[in-house]
C-alpha cells in the first residue's frame, strides 16, 4: 500500500506557483512613485509639506503601475527631515515617507487624517499611527506599526530604494507579528 501511495504521489504533476503579474507585485526597488491616478513619477516637491497623506502607487520602470493589489497602495507624506524619527528618516527620500494604507490590526484601509494631532487613524477599530515615527502605533488595538517603504530620490524623482520594512496586512485578532 505504501508503494502504491508513493507511486501515486510521484505520478502527480508538480504545480509551480505562477509568478505574480507585474501590476500585482509589491513595490520593487527601482520603481517610481506616482500619484493615485497618475503615471508620471513624482518629485518630492509634488508631495504637500506637513499636510495629510497623498495616495499613490509604485510604478515599474516599464510603466506598469502596481495597483492590481490593494495591499500595494501607499500614503505619501513630506515633512522637514528634522521632524522625523531616525527610523523614519532612514527610509525617507528627502523627507518624503511612503507608508502602507493597510491597518496592521484587521487589514482595513487607514483613511482618516487627524491633522491637529498629526496622526493617521483607522475608522474600523480606532487604531492610530504616527507617520513621523516610522508609522508607530499611538493607540491600539493594532500592535504593529504601519510598514514604511524605503525611498530615495534619483534624478529628482521618488524611487523605491527598499521593500516595506515590515509585513503589510492585518493581524488576526491583533496577534503580534509572526
Amino acid at each position: 500500500m505504501a508503494a502504491l501511495a508513493a507511486g501515486v504521489a510521484m505520478a502527480r504533476p508538480a504545480f509551480a506557483q505562477a509568478p505574480a503579474a507585474p501590476a500585482s507585485m509589491p513595490p520593487q526597488p527601482g520603481d517610481f512613485i506616482v500619484s493615485e491616478l497618475g503615471t508620471e513619477a513624482l518629485t518630492p516637491a509634488r508631495i504637500p509639506l506637513a499636510r495629510g497623506p497623498m495616495l499613490g502607487w509604485a510604478m515599474a520602470p516599464d510603466g506598469t503601475v502596481r495597483k492590481a493589489d490593494f495591499m500595494n497602495q501607499l500614503q505619501l507624506f513630506r515633512f522637514e527631515p528634522a521632524e522625523l524619527s531616525p527610523e523614519a528618516t532612514a527610509l525617507a527620500g528627502e523627507g518624503v515617507l511612503a507608508l502602507s494604507v493597510i491597518c496592521t490590526h484587521a487589514g482595513c484601509p487607514v483613511s482618516e487624517w487627524l491633522g491637529d494631532e498629526g496622526l493617521l487613524a483607522c475608522p474600523c477599530h480606532g487604531s492610530r499611527f504616527n507617520p513621523k515615527e516610522n508609522g508607530a502605533v499611538t493607540q491600539g488595538p493594532a500592535v504593529r506599526k504601519l510598514p514604511q517603504l524605503g525611498l530615495t530620490v534619483t534624478d529628482g524623482k521618488l524611487v523605491v530604494a527598499a521593500p516595506f520594512d515590515s509585513r503589510v496586512g492585518g493581524d488576526e485578532f491583533g496577534a503580534e507579528d509572526r
